[in-house]
């Protein structure tokens, strides 16, 4: 067996290799790939993913790829599998040291940021951002949390009103306003304004991320319906059954 990784979008034959690499492992006599994504590894994007898996069946001669996706053993493994993962495992580092440097990088210097920052840069092509930001099930999500808090905030408002119509300001023994009545429901009043403030800020700031990130389609959501706007004049007339022409 050959081992290789992916080094800056490049397949280099190495003898070591770590769970932020992308590995191969070629077995030269079954002409079989293996292709392990290590658990800290970059994620690529669609165009490079395209560009690189080209690369590989170019350079090994389109041979039979097969994706490993955890190095546990199980029990439903073929032995080529088994081997291959212990081929991997054999060639990986001393797993606490490198977690105890990985953290240490994290803390000190960023390193598992600045990674994602370079995964954000490529949003407009990248397929896990879409997935895990923009989709149909996180969108209706954001929908139910606009209608309940919105739904919250009328309640709270109208309970306010109700609270203000029926309170009494009044001091029956003089017939002036009682000032320590009318501060204590004004400062209420001023708590409730302020947590409203605070909820829609929030509810605004989760929005703006769905609007400065939005779902990518196909083909733009005017433009399909501009076309099925027309598909009605597009259709051409059912013909009617010739039975019934002749009972015409």
């Amino acid at each position: 067996m050959k081992l290789f990784k992916i080094t800056k979008n490049e397949i280099t034959e190495t003898k070591n290799v770590s769970p932020e690499d992308v590995v191969l492992v070629l077995n030269e006599e079954i002409k079989t790939l293996y292709v392990y994504k290590g658990e800290k590894s970059t994620t690529y994007n669609e165009l490079k993913s395209d560009a690189l898996f080209e690369r590989i069946t170019n350079q090994f001669f389109n041979p039979k790829i097969f994706l490993i996706n955890s190095l546990d053993v199980k029990k439903q493994d073929h032995l080529e599998i088994v081997q291959t993962k212990n081929f991997i495992m054999s060639h990986l580092p001393n797993m606490k040291k490198f977690w105890v440097i990985y953290y240490l990088k994290n803390i000190f210097l960023l390193h598992q940021i600045r990674k994602n920052n370079k995964v954000f840069k490529n949003y407009d092509k990248s397929r896990i951002w879409r997935l895990r930001l923009s989709n149909t099930t996180n969108l209706w999500y954001l929908s139910l949390l606009n209608t309940i808090t919105l739904l919250l905030l009328v309640i709270g408002l109208l309970w306010k009103m109700f609270t203000l119509g029926n309170a009494n300001f009044i001091n029956l023994s003089n017939n002036t306003v009682d000032p320590i009545k009318w501060q204590y429901w004004f400062e209420n009043l001023q708590l409730f304004f302020g947590i409203s403030a605070i909820i829609l800020m929030i509810l605004l700031l989760i929005n703006l991320i769905f609007v400065l990130f939005p779902m990518k389609f196909p083909i733009s959501p005017s433009k399909i319906k501009s076309m099925t706007s027309n598909l009605k004049e597009s259709v051409p007339p059912v013909i009617k059954d010739s039975k019934e022409l002749k009972k015409k």
